[in-house]
């Protein structure tokens, strides 16, 4: 008996299949997200150096260029040699071809030879400049960080002495205070003899736990440097091969996008690589920026730990929104500890410093590349930061600028198709005075 398939109702039945399997698929990934966590987590950790090596070779590139084509551009450049110079001997046009085939073939070598040399030399250079920047930032502002924390941790105890000794002033000028909080304590006092003794039997486990925690900190730190060192080496074969790199993900394009998607999915990488390059590297400049006026301002008033405030203040900085009160906080307490009297002079100088960020240095460096309304990166850190913590509050700016400029080329253009205006400020109007305007009846287009 042969069975006579009907291709409308089998094209139903496997779209409520697929339908049925996403639905399966989403249950499970909600009921049981750790798992799905725990799978990411380790994929992660296992992926980590190739994505190290990834951000560092997007970091240096644009150094790297410009080393590249501004002072080695001679040896990029074409030969001068050229095929017709070869002599024609008196032979056959077969041997003649054959020493033709030869001197293309040695011309193009030299210029694969020339153009590596060319990189080569500007990916050192870019390097030796990355290790001399670095390492005169670690000389110049480290020993002034490791003396403030080293002076922190010395003032501790007198922070201690000086909170107890202000408490008990306080509580000689307020006896009833002093008698209520004392009746409460005595009572509390109690109930924690209680609970210490019950806890005595678990002091060996939670002295294991962390000794355990100190050994974990130490392994993950061993982790991070060797993901760092594996990254650099990955970066070094990214940036001398990325052209060909580049041409076999063209060629993966090519061979699996239909033709007429071609265009727009260049013209995406094209402008997510400008929004992340440019967010990158102004991010950067306008940390180092942040540090120096922060330094200095610190110096001029005379706040302490001048060094160790100004680098934590230009560190958080780099969190849009966030980060500014991040790092001012926990400097504010520092202060407050050290002298309450300047905390206030630290917070003013504090607010003036993030206006004229984001007023003036922030607009000159992002410029209209970002693009992206203030409620939007809002969201964007707070969506960043829970899935991915710090990285994600980190990068979820540009993702979210990404995926906000490519919505808005998409909108414009059905609107486009449907001959409505592009611009968001016309749709302010009520929808009355909107559809009087743009919007064509039936009697409007018998007429």
């Amino acid at each position: 008996m042969k069975i006579e398939w009907n291709k409308k109702y089998t094209t139903v039945a496997i779209y409520s299949l697929i339908v049925i399997a996403v639905a399966v698929l989403f249950v499970v990934f909600v009921f049981k997200f750790e798992s799905f966590a725990d799978g990411f987590s380790w994929v992660g950790s296992v992926v980590a150096p190739v994505i190290c090596g990834l951000i560092i070779a997007y970091i240096l590139n644009p150094l790297m260029m410009y080393l590249e084509n501004k002072f080695f551009k001679k040896l990029k450049e074409p030969l001068k040699e050229s095929v017709v110079t070869v002599k024609q001997p008196d032979e056959t046009e077969k041997s003649n071809l054959e020493k033709i085939k030869k001197k293309v073939s040695s011309i193009a070598k030299k210029q694969r030879r020339r153009k590596m040399l060319a990189r080569v030399l500007s990916l050192v250079i870019t390097f030796v400049i990355v290790i001399i920047v670095v390492g005169a930032l670690v000389i110049a502002v480290g020993p002034s960080i490791a003396g403030s924390i080293v002076d922190l941790a010395d003032n501790l105890p007198s922070y201690a002495t000086e909170i107890e000794q202000t408490l008990e002033d306080f509580f000689k000028d307020n006896p009833d205070i002093s008698a209520f909080i004392f009746d409460e304590f005595e009572d509390l006092s109690t109930e924690l003899e209680k609970l210490a003794e019950m806890l005595k039997p678990m002091a060996g486990d939670i002295i294991g736990n962390v000794s355990s925690g100190l050994w974990s900190f130490v392994m993950s730190l061993l982790v991070g440097l060797k993901n760092v060192l594996l990254g650099v080496i990955i970066a070094i074969y990214l940036l001398v091969s990325k052209e060909r790199l580049l041409a076999q993900c063209k060629q993966i394009v090519f061979a699996f996008v239909k033709e007429k998607h071609w265009n727009g999915f260049f013209t995406f990488c094209s402008k997510s690589n400008n929004i992340f390059k440019k967010y990158i590297v102004s991010n950067l400049v306008d940390a180092m920026v942040i540090f120096v006026f922060m330094l200095i301002g610190m110096f001029i008033m005379k706040m302490p730990y001048a060094t160790l405030v100004s680098a934590v203040c230009a560190v958080t900085n780099l969190i849009p929104f966030f980060g500014p009160f991040i790092g001012a906080i926990p400097c504010a307490v520092l202060i407050l500890l050290d002298d309450p009297t300047k905390v206030i002079w630290f917070a003013l100088f504090v607010l003036i410093l993030q206006q004229c960020d984001g007023n003036i240095i922030k607009p000159f460096l992002f410029g209209e590349t970002m693009g992206l309304p203030a409620i939007w990166v809002l969201v964007s850190i707070i969506v960043g930061g829970g899935l991915f913590g710090i990285p994600g509050m980190l990068l979820g700016a540009p993702v979210f600028a990404v995926i906000y400029t490519m919505s808005a080329d998409f909108v414009k253009a059905k609107l486009k198709k449907r001959d409505l205006p592009e611009s968001t400020e016309m749709y302010v109007q009520s929808i009355e005075d909107f559809s009087k305007e743009y919007i064509k009846t039936e009697d409007d287009e018998n007429s």
